[in-house]
């Protein structure tokens, strides 16, 4: 494969549009991933989620609220609050152990990127969805293109036919089943042209538009194939860029900080406190006695939560932040080797369609054509019978049918390679 020059060219004709079609609209593949990505609801929830993670982040970061009391003491009578012999005010500032917040902020920040990786996983995976509906339109197209042919062909063969039945060479029954071939050729029509609508429905969908739009496809007309990487590049390529294993890789991450976090629980938290006291009956003030004319002492002090009950609370946290951490470090490896595969099979399937669609230009297209000619040739001469010519239109028409399919399947196995590689481009 390394030593053969291959290129991978698309070239569009230009739509002609009959009057019927004057106010459809035309989409380039650009054009329709573009409004594809922007319309798409999946996208906009995952886009959102984004937003919410960041915001969550920097919340990680903020300190506890803390708490207001203030407290009336001493009443001689209940509730009799303004006769109270003082009043407290305190202020609590609780905190937890130093770095707990910067090792929670980590498991945020790793979480956000997971999530933006699976943002960009859900772009790649709307583009190969608008390529294969948009290909997939093309070929419906292209096959309504190949009927008519046919249809011409079937008319030059009725033609035919008639010259002859009239010239007393062929028996009705000749000329009969020339009529027939027409008639069945358009019957084949309606079930192309219903394909069709199934196919731009589905691509009108993806588009978030009418599925009855008259949206048009530019139609493929010749196609020089591309190669497709090399398997260790595509192997590296793919591990560096596909945003499944990118996401996997920060949920590990993740997992690790939240067992940080976990075993962190052991550590005391604390609370700040400060206040004031208002004594409102002289000589009650504890420094009274230094000073009579003192009615307000001050409070200052330091308060911790001591994780006695470790064993029954935290160390469960630990135990399944470890296994959460374990199972992450296993999805990973997973997905590793589900993408090694679907590799594989990616790059063996084109390989594959690459030489059967060279071989259907180098061979088959050229040889049902010329078949089909000296058929016409060989059948207005009486050499060949009906039938023969017949089962000849036929074949050549299956020829063009399978080449454009098998070009078709080929740009959506290209599509679906990008996916894996990490690629969004057209």
């Amino acid at each position: 494969m390394n030593g053969i020059k291959i290129e991978h060219t698309l070239v569009y004709a230009l739509i002609v549009f009959t009057p019927s079609l004057c106010n459809a609209s035309f989409f380039t593949l650009q054009n329709a991933l573009d409004i594809a990505k922007k319309e798409s609801p999946d996208i906009r929830s995952l886009k959102n989620q984004v937003e919410s993670a960041a915001a969550k982040k920097r919340q990680t970061l903020s300190p506890t609220e803390p708490s207001l009391s203030v407290t009336y003491n001493d009443l001689d009578q209940a509730f009799d609050v303004p006769n109270s012999g003082s009043t407290v005010y305190e202020i609590t500032q609780p905190l937890a152990f130093p770095g707990k917040a910067l090792v929670n902020h980590s498991v945020a920040s790793h979480q956000e990127k997971s999530l933006e990786y699976q943002l960009r996983a859900k772009e790649l995976e709307i583009s190969a969805d608008v390529k294969t509906a948009y290909y997939n339109l093309a070929l419906a197209e292209k096959n309504i293109d190949l009927n008519a042919e046919q249809k011409a062909s079937y008319e030059r063969i009725l033609a035919i036919a008639k010259r002859r039945y009239e010239s007393g060479a062929i028996t009705q029954v000749d000329f009969l089943n020339a009529q027939i071939a027409l008639y069945a050729n358009e019957n084949d029509l309606l079930d192309l042209r219903a394909a069709e609508k199934t196919a731009r429905a589905q691509f009108n969908t993806l588009l978030n538009l009418d599925v009855e739009a008259s949206s048009e496809v530019a139609h493929i007309e010749k196609i020089t194939l591309k190669a497709p990487v090399a398997e260790s590049e595509a192997q590296n390529r793919m591990f560096a860029n596909r945003p499944e294993i990118q996401a996997a890789h920060e949920q590990v991450e993740a997992s690790e900080s939240s067992s940080t976090l976990a075993k962190m629980s052991a550590l005391p938290d604390f609370q700040l406190m400060a206040g004031t006291t208002n004594y409102n009956l002289a000589g009650a003030s504890p420094l009274s006695a230094a000073n009579p004319n003192n009615r307000q002492t001050y409070l200052l002090g330091i308060q911790a939560t001591i994780p006695l009950w470790f064993f029954f609370n935290e160390r469960e946290s630990i135990v399944s932040a470890s296994h959460d951490n374990a199972a992450a470090v296993a999805n990973v490896a997973t997905l590793n080797n589900q993408s090694k595969i679907a590799l594989e099979s990616s790059l063996a399937s084109l390989s594959a369609l690459k030489n059967k669609i060279e071989n259907y230009q180098n061979h088959l297209l050229p040889l049902s054509e010329q078949s089909f000619n000296v058929a016409l040739v060989s059948y207005s001469s009486g050499k060949i019978d009906f039938q023969s010519l017949a089962d000849t239109a036929s074949s050549r028409r299956g020829v063009k049918k399978d080449y454009y399919s098998l070009i078709v399947s080929y740009l959506n196995g290209y599509a679906a390679l990008n996916q894996l590689l990490g690629d969004i481009s057209e």
